[in-house]
């Protein structure tokens, strides 16, 4: 979006203070998206991969990362196991679509996202993606300009 679209849309959007009523953010996840473990790979083994070859030759520091493996992010280690079992279970079964450049050809709303109270059904326990999202930045208002005629400006009332 160029400056000056974003400009106008940031004089015609609210300022917020939260995300109450909202939740464009949450339109196009399809899951919470956690940084899984990952043990390290050995150098033979990322070498026996011609998929990894392909994208290392893109980005060389892709192989330091493979052979350094990752620990995860904490939030998903703090994970109840009924949530970690869930969220496996939708990934396991999770088909990826056939992305453009349109947001409408993207995820669809997190399955943690209730669409009705506007809120995330398991808001303690969201990744480190969703922590770090701020409300009200660019990236917040132009999800909120583009999802515009699917956002309320008025919060949902209270159950």
């Amino acid at each position: 979006m160029s400056s000056d679209k974003l400009a106008d849309s940031k004089k015609s959007l609210p300022v917020i203070a939260d995300c109450n009523g909202c939740g464009v953010c949450c339109f196009h996840m399809g899951y919470p998206a956690f940084i899984l473990p990952r043990a390290p790979m050995t150098q033979s083994q990322i070498d026996a991969d011609a998929e990894l070859v392909a994208k290392i030759k893109k980005d060389p520091r892709l192989n330091d990362d493979l052979l350094a493996g990752n620990p995860g992010e904490s939030y998903w280690h703090a994970l109840p196991d009924a949530l970690r079992q869930q969220w496996q279970a939708y990934v396991d079964n999770y088909t990826l679509p056939k992305y453009g450049d349109d947001p409408a050809t993207f995820d669809g709303p997190c399955i943690w996202f209730d669409m009705e109270s506007r809120q995330c059904q398991n808001h303690e326990h969201r990744p480190r993606i969703c922590r770090d999202f701020e409300t009200g930045s660019a990236e917040c208002l132009q999800w909120r300009d583009y999802y515009r005629d699917k956002i309320s400006l008025n919060p949902p009332a209270a159950h």
